[in-house]
């Protein structure tokens, strides 16, 4: 709960602000020619939804799938290979911005000179990501939708900003994390032979096994 606010307290006060605001706004607008048909009940009624039922419902939302999200992340951190990541470089955490706008950290670490997270989609949370942030702006678009087509059958995820590794943790059980290591360092060779421009990743702060 601390790491929620400390990261989204700003963007949630915001939220509730600019939700409220726009329903409010909206109501008073209708009230500003419509008035003589509600009554005074219904108008409180509705401004008590829009000051704060509704835009509290909105951010109960956004925090439920936060910490949906970590639970699933947590889940994958808790079984071997992925258990120790660790052992393999993933002592540090940057911040990432979710699918809903608010922030988490994400582990990460550098393999073969290239930095890779690791993440998950809220929506297929059982598939472990692991991504090397970089632009090819060296590929036209002929070439790039050709290399996406390519990398799809490894189960990467290739766009004009990374290369991401998707693991199907239910389907592909890894032995080791040695046999992960090599998995990712593949990886890594896969997006220097695109002559990628790395993004660099800023660390947060150190970080143990789980987030």
């Amino acid at each position: 709960m601390n790491e929620l606010f400390e990261l989204n307290k700003g963007f949630l006060i915001k939220g509730y602000l600019w939700i409220s605001g726009i329903l409010t706004f909206g109501f008073s607008t209708y009230l500003f020619y419509f008035s003589s048909e509600v009554s005074t009940k219904w108008i409180l009624t509705i401004y008590s939804i829009t000051l704060f039922f509704a835009p509290t419902f909105v951010l109960f939302a956004w925090i439920s799938d936060w910490f949906r999200k970590r639970r699933y992340k947590n889940r994958i951190l808790s079984k071997k290979p992925y258990s120790d990541l660790e052992k393999i470089g993933f002592n540090k955490r940057a911040i990432k911005t979710n699918h809903n706008s608010l922030k988490d950290y994400v582990l990460f670490g550098e393999i073969n000179g290239c930095q890779i997270t690791f993440d998950i989609d809220i929506y297929k949370p059982r598939i472990a990501e692991f991504a090397i942030y970089g632009l090819t702006n060296n590929l036209n678009s002929k070439d790039y939708l050709q290399k996406a087509q390519e990398y799809d059958y490894s189960n990467i995820d290739f766009t004009r900003y990374s290369f991401t590794k998707k693991i199907d943790t239910r389907k592909e059980k890894l032995n080791s994390i040695q046999e992960l290591e090599k998995i990712l360092t593949e990886l890594t060779h896969i997006v220097k032979k695109e002559k990628y421009e790395p993004i660099p990743i800023t660390e947060a702060k150190p970080v143990g096994n789980t987030l």
